[in-house]
C-alpha cells in the first residue's frame, strides 16, 4: 500500500525531529555541529522554506520551520540528511545508515506556540538558535517568525522581550504538548482552528478522540476494547454521551 502524503498546511510552522538510528549519536564532536550548519546554510536558499528556531543534541535535530510549498520540507530533509551522512561517514571512515527513519512533523498554531517552540528549543541545548533570538550572533539561514516580530518595534525591544519569556521558560504541560505534537504528528492548536483545517483539507488533523472534546477513550473493565467517543464526530452525528460501568 502506498504511504499517504504528508499534510501540508500553507503559512503554518512546524516542528520537525529527525533522530539518529536506535537513538545513537550524530553529533560526536563540535566541529560535527558547526559542520551541520554550513551545510543549512548552503542549501536552504535553494528550498522555499524559512527555519525560524533550531536546536542540535547529541542523538537528533529539532527545527521550527514553515515550509512555502508542499515539496520543500521534504526535500530540504532529505538533501540535509545525505550530505550530513556523506559528511560523518567520511569523517569518522564508517558507513551505513545514520537516521532512524522518516523525520517526524507536527504543525503548531501560531498563538501561543510558536514562540512556545522558540522556548523549548533555545532552552533545549547550547547548540541552538538562542544566540541569534538574543541579539548575540546572527545566523544568515535563520528567518524569524512573524510572532518574534511582534515581540516589539526594534531589534533590541524583541531581544530583551524574548530574554524575558526564555528566563520564564514553559511550563511542563506546554513541554509535553510541544512533544506530543512532534512525535505523534497531530497539530496543537484550540478547537475552533482544528475543525477548521480538517473542513478545508479533508484530513484528521487531531486524535478522533478528541473531537468528542478532551478525556480518555472508555474501555470495558477486563477488556482492552475501546469505546471510541469519536464514531459518531466521525459521522457528522454529535458525540454520545460517556458511558458509564458498575464495577
Amino acid at each position: 500500500m502506498a504511504r499517504m502524503a504528508r499534510l501540508y498546511i500553507p503559512h503554518t510552522a512546524q516542528l520537525v525531529q529527525v533522530r539518529g538510528n536506535n537513538g545513537s549519536a550524530v553529533f560526536f564532536n563540535e566541529a560535527d555541529y558547526a559542520q551541520w550548519q554550513a551545510i543549512v546554510r548552503t542549501i536552504v536558499p535553494v528550498y522555499e522554506l524559512d527555519i525560524h528556531a533550531y536546536a542540535l543534541v547529541e542523538n537528533a535535530v529539532y527545527l521550527l520551520v514553515s515550509a512555502r510549498n508542499d515539496k520543500a520540507l521534504g526535500q530540504f530533509m532529505q538533501d540535509l540528511g545525505r550530505r550530513y551522512v556523506r559528511y560523518v561517514n567520511s569523517q569518522y571512515q564508517r558507513t551505513g545508515t545514520l537516521w532512524e527513519g522518516r523525520y517526524r512533523t507536527g504543525y503548531i498554531q501560531d498563538v501561543p506556540y510558536v514562540l512556545h517552540a522558540y522556548v523549548w528549543l533555545d532552552g533545549m541545548s547550547e547548540h541552538s538558535s538562542r544566540a541569534q533570538h538574543l541579539g548575540h550572533y546572527a545566523h544568515s539561514f535563520l528567518r524569524e517568525h512573524a510572532q518574534y516580530w511582534q515581540l516589539g518595534n526594534t531589534p533590541f525591544e524583541r531581544q530583551t522581550r524574548y530574554a524575558q519569556l526564555l528566563e520564564q521558560g514553559i511550563t511542563q504541560n506546554t513541554r509535553k504538548a510541544l512533544e506530543h505534537a512532534v512525535q505523534t504528528g497531530w497539530m496543537l492548536g484550540d478547537d475552533a482552528l482544528l475543525a477548521q483545517i480538517e473542513e478545508q483539507t479533508g484530513r484528521r488533523v487531531r486524535p478522533a478522540a478528541a473531537r468528542c472534546g478532551s478525556g480518555p477513550v472508555l474501555s470495558r473493565p477486563g477488556t482492552s476494547r475501546a469505546e471510541p467517543e469519536w464514531r459518531a464526530a466521525r459521522a457528522g452525528q454529535s458525540c454520545p454521551r460517556r458511558r458509564r460501568y458498575r464495577r
